[in-house]
């Protein structure tokens, strides 16, 4: 996975680092079982007297082949993969990812440099993101999640890193990731107001050259300091920040970040009277550019951030606090970046699909809604096996919800439906009377992936958003809208009720099986399973499903899971 030479970060003398260490346990991380690490663990050397020792000994540095060691057990990972030894296995079994690996969500958070990892180590980057994603869904933000995950992955294996990050997430402490964007943007705010009140000639002098820099907010550079650490230092200095950080917390990010600020003090400013013009710059960019290609040794920065007296984790949490608490009162504004679509992995049924590959499961995952991410699908009926009966479809699936309806075509499309109900409600509702829910929706994989959701939820959205072009993904649902569908959306639902769109979900009788309704089906099967229609219908506003020219189709199999409790 290593794209750069590791061998050029090993700054410190081994004997001179062993020296300070010793067999006795680690003593500063309640997580560590210490009863058990000799006894499993003898080769490691990575213990220390006490914990001021361990973090003198790591401040100096710590050796190539002692990193891994340290990271490992400090992080809680070494626990973690005790008490779950099979996690990671089994959810590289059982989970279906997209085949390429798109960018996960978390990386759009925070932007970082992944040029440390070669092709094959970020493709392993993101399976472990997604996989982290799919183990912890209450979740949906951690900024630093995939920057601090691609420099584990350069000093141990997959299975190691997702120990180590799983760790992490389930500490209750929240002592090295903001697992909210809400706490990220005050983590921000909190450097700022560190640096007003430690660094006040080095704050005020910044300050004052930004403000002469006309449209440019001049508060803006201290939003910047994740990325000054992640994605312009050096990789040498990121790692030694990740070693101080692993056993002391995430204070020092903190003290990073406040180093780069005295030494473009005191290197760029004073030297620079005309300030951003050497860049032709930004004052943003200006800092950047100079942490890019910052002249001083790793042990430099470090010192430097450990010179700064004041800086309490008492102070940190002080200031950290009261900014969360501001963010929640709405008097601290903080512009939260557009929540990216996590790309989400699923199990694989319990039997093998018909229709459909593996890995096109992931697009299905990718579609149904978060809140049946947690469930897993068994299949209830194919053709294949159980014969073209509705009445054995009934059968079947009768007490379950919600379903996946599959379709494979004699022309070799496929496509379906998410169906939000029961079929046995059709007893309640005779006479091909309508049922179900707006979390139902048609889509299409074959030739084409797509999704028609109730077009009274697509809607909603619209008008829940702050402004008409500030979403893709939801002018992506409406591209299949015409313009005067787009208009009857809008006026209805500024009507103050969704009520007005159609709610022709499912429908269901002896003789046939609908989902979608109005001028049209948008799905339509017989009794026998093999001869259906698609047309366009107002509960979906979708396209037909099938190509054929008058929306007829021939079955080739029909498929039908169940999303169950574990």
């Amino acid at each position: 996975y290593v794209s750069v030479d590791l061998t050029d970060y090993d700054v410190v003398d081994h004997e001179d680092f062993n020296h300070s260490m010793c067999w006795t346990s680690l003593t500063n991380k309640a997580h560590i079982d210490e009863t058990k690490l000799l006894h499993y663990f003898d080769h490691f050397q990575i213990y220390a007297t006490t914990p001021s020792v361990l973090k003198k000994a790591v401040r100096k540095g710590v050796p190539l082949n002692q990193r891994a060691q340290l990271w490992f057990e400090c992080s809680g990972g070494r626990t973690f993969l005790t008490k779950h030894p099979t996690i990671f296995d089994d959810n590289l079994q059982e989970l279906v990812f997209p085949d390429p690996l798109p960018p996960s969500h978390y990386e759009a958070e925070l932007s970082v440099s992944f040029d440390h990892l070669t092709e094959r180590g970020l493709a392993s980057l993101r399976r472990l993101l997604m996989m982290l994603h799919h183990e912890f869904p209450h979740i949906p933000s951690c900024p630093l999640l995939p920057a601090v995950a691609s420099y584990f992955l350069l000093f141990m294996e997959d299975r190691e890193c997702h120990a180590c990050m799983s760790a992490i997430l389930e500490s209750i402490d929240d002592n090295f990731f903001d697992c909210s964007q809400r706490n990220y943007a005050a983590t921000l705010r909190t450097f700022q107001d560190l640096a007003k009140v430690l660094l006040k000639p080095v704050y005020r002098d910044v300050l004052n050259t930004v403000a002469k820099n006309k449209g440019e907010d001049k508060y803006i550079i201290f939003q910047d300091w994740m990325v000054w650490i992640f994605k312009y230092l050096p990789k040498d200095v990121v790692i030694r920040i990740i070693d101080c950080c692993i056993t002391e917390g995430r204070k020092i990010f903190y003290r990073v970040g406040l180093a780069i600020l005295i030494l473009f003090h005191k290197h760029y400013l004073r030297n620079n009277k005309e300030g951003v013009k050497a860049f032709n710059s930004t004052q943003v960019e200006a800092i950047r550019q100079f942490t890019k290609y910052l002249s001083v040794s790793s042990d430099t920065i470090l010192k430097t951030g450990f010179s700064v007296s004041g800086l309490s984790r008492r102070i940190m949490t002080k200031y950290f606090e009261y900014n969360k608490r501001l963010i929640d009162q709405g008097k601290l504004l903080y512009q939260f970046d557009e929540a990216a679509n996590p790309v989400v992995v699923g199990p694989l049924p319990d039997h093998t699909s018909n229709i459909i590959e593996p890995k096109q499961w992931s697009q299905i995952w990718n579609m149904i809604p978060d809140r049946f991410y947690i469930k897993v699908p068994i299949m209830l009926f194919t053709s294949a096996e159980h014969g073209c009966s509705l009445k054995t479809f009934y059968d079947k699936a009768d007490e379950y919800e919600p379903m996946v309806l599959l379709i494979k075509t004699v022309e070799g499309e496929a496509f379906g439906a998410f169906l939000s109900a029961s079929w046995n409600r059709r007893k309640k509702h005779p006479g091909l009377s309508f049922f179900g829910t707006g979390e139902s929706f048609l889509f299409t994989l074959i030739p084409e992936v797509e999704k028609y959701a109730w077009c009274g939820r697509v809607a909603y959205e619209m008008m829940m958003s702050k402004s008409s072009d500030t979403s893709a993904n939801l002018t992506s649902k409406l591209a299949n809208m015409s313009i005067n569908d787009k208009r009857l959306a809008f006026q209805r639902t500024r009507a103050g009720s969704l009520e007005n769109f159609c709610h022709y979900f499912m429908a269901a009788d002896n003789s046939c099986i609908i989902v979608g309704g109005g001028d049209g089906y948008g799905l339509w099967l017989d009794a026998e399973l093999t001869n259906g229609t698609s047309a366009q219908c107002q509960t979906f506003l979708n396209k037909p499903l099938t190509n054929n020219s008058n929306g007829t189709f021939v079955c080739a199999c029909v498929e039908l899971y169940a999303l169950i409790d574990t």
